[in-house]
């Protein structure tokens, strides 16, 4: 039995780290694009880049683990099955379940892995690339403007047709202060500078406007000054950047005082634990249905644990909206998908054991 358990347990490993190396390929170079955006059109440093993708690898294994073990389970059981090889070993006499036994103590040891990654690493890693964001926002405030997005600083709403380092092109800002100071300002070209928490703009060749008043002045420049306070200098934590530790002590004080709105941090709390079940689930399920599929074809292994994440992930988002709108509980929210894929899968390893 020991021979046999090591030979399977080197076929789903190796399975799984192929997949895992081919996962986490495709969601790095979704992301290598935004990377290096921040590099050649931002301004932003290399070095400073390299660190927010150092701290993007624990986000990204949240995902990839319970992918690759989901995939990995399908590669290798469909490869067993295929070969008949699951069909001799119950023809011995051996229960597919022991073969399960051997899978399932592996999936608890990566869901014990995710549990620290969610609850340590994540939080960590998400604070400090906001952080270090922000703080490349003090070099360069084009980091925080996005070439045809609306960026607002205080009172006052920026939108930039087209943004490279610190100079602007079609530069509109509209100050929000109500009233008759409800201005809007247009310049063909804009320069930027932060001096002590004060974003400093010049302004060139545009124009005034009051849409209330109904007057409209021209200019050649025009210089701002606008304090953007703590909005920069400071980072608020959120609830994200969490630990499970530090989201219970929030929850209880917020009791204590009689509070409502607990809802957001019961919800983080659960979706850290009950995330991290994923995998487990995972390889259950890929367990149960490797055993109907009889061909080795990585394309539609890849393909079909792409449908079941998909239909997982959108479940999820489903049950965290209900849980958000209070038609359901954080608790049983965050863990009915967990109980929903299992049932499957548990359905179709039984049937691998019957028949």
């Amino acid at each position: 039995m020991k021979i046999l358990r090591n030979y399977f347990l080197k076929e789903f490993l190796g399975q799984f780290l192929l997949s895992l190396a081919a996962i986490t390929l495709v969601m790095v170079l979704g992301n290598f694009a935004k990377l290096s955006d921040m590099v050649v059109r931002k301004g932003i440093p290399l070095n400073t880049v390299a660190k927010l993708f150092l701290y993007f690898i624990p986000y990204l294994l949240k995902y990839s683990l319970p992918l690759a073990c989901l995939m990995g389970m399908l590669l290798a059981s469909g490869r067993l099955n295929s070969d008949n090889e699951i069909t001799a070993i119950k023809t011995l006499g051996i229960s597919p379940l022991k073969l399960l036994s051997v899978y399932i103590t592996l999936g608890i040891l990566i869901t014990l892995l995710l549990i620290i990654i969610n609850d340590r690493l994540v939080p960590y890693a998400h604070y400090n690339s906001m952080k270090i964001i922000k703080s490349a926002g003090k070099k360069n405030i084009t980091s925080f403007i996005e070439p045809g997005k609306f960026s607002q600083f205080n009172n006052m709403i920026i939108f930039a047709q087209d943004a490279k380092r610190n100079k602007l092109k079609k530069v509109f800002i509209y100050r929000t202060a109500g009233g008759e100071n409800s201005n809007i300002i247009f310049a063909e070209r804009g320069e930027f500078a932060i001096e002590k928490n004060i974003l400093k703009i010049k302004l060139e060749d545009g124009f005034i406007q009051n849409p209330r008043m109904q007057y409209r002045i021209q200019y050649k420049t025009q210089f701002m000054d606008i304090p953007l306070g703590q909005e920069i200098s400071r980072t608020k934590r959120k609830t994200c950047d969490m630990s499970l530790k530090e989201l219970k002590r929030e929850i209880n004080a917020l009791k204590k005082q009689n509070l409502n709105n607990v809802i957001p941090l019961e919800i983080e709390l659960h979706d850290k634990i009950s995330f991290s079940f994923s995998a487990l689930i995972f390889i259950i399920l890929g367990f149960g249905l490797g055993t109907k599929i009889r061909h080795r074809s990585r394309g539609i292994n890849f393909g079909l644990s792409s449908l079941i994440a998909l239909l997982y992930y959108l479940s999820y988002l489903g049950a965290k909206a209900l849980s958000f709108k209070g038609f359901l509980s954080p608790a049983l929210g965050m863990w009915i998908p967990n109980f929903i894929f299992l049932a499957v899968g548990l359905f179709f390893t039984y049937k691998a054991c019957v028949y």
